[in-house]
């Protein structure tokens, strides 16, 4: 996706994963670069991310908000509620989802 520099104009985006498969020092630094490039437009839009380090932008970027889903486990299944919580998500759940699976997570 082009992003015009010149004039400011409205647009939605939809951001999945930002540069999943990267080594993690240079996603991190590759997706604060991105997002902040995204805050000086006149847009409205969503990353979503499993990388806790980007919620911090929330403090360093001006209408960049954090929010999240929650989720149970529930008759051993992981299960969302698909409502938007605000700040970030409070707990992690890779671990758990693995466990389910029967992987060792220890």
């Amino acid at each position: 996706m082009i992003f015009p520099r010149k004039r400011p104009v409205r647009f939605t985006f939809l951001v999945d994963e930002i540069y999943k498969g990267t080594n993690n020092k240079e996603r991190l630094i590759g997706s604060r670069a991105f997002i902040r490039s995204l805050t000086g437009l006149k847009g409205l839009g969503i990353v979503s991310t499993h990388d806790l380090e980007l919620t911090k932008l929330e403090k360093e970027v001006a209408d960049f908000k954090n929010y999240h889903f929650r989720e149970e486990v529930k008759n051993g299944k992981m299960v969302f509620d698909y409502k938007l919580h605000p700040g970030p998500c409070p707990t992690t759940n890779a671990l758990k989802i693995m466990e389910l699976e029967g992987l060792p997570v220890t």
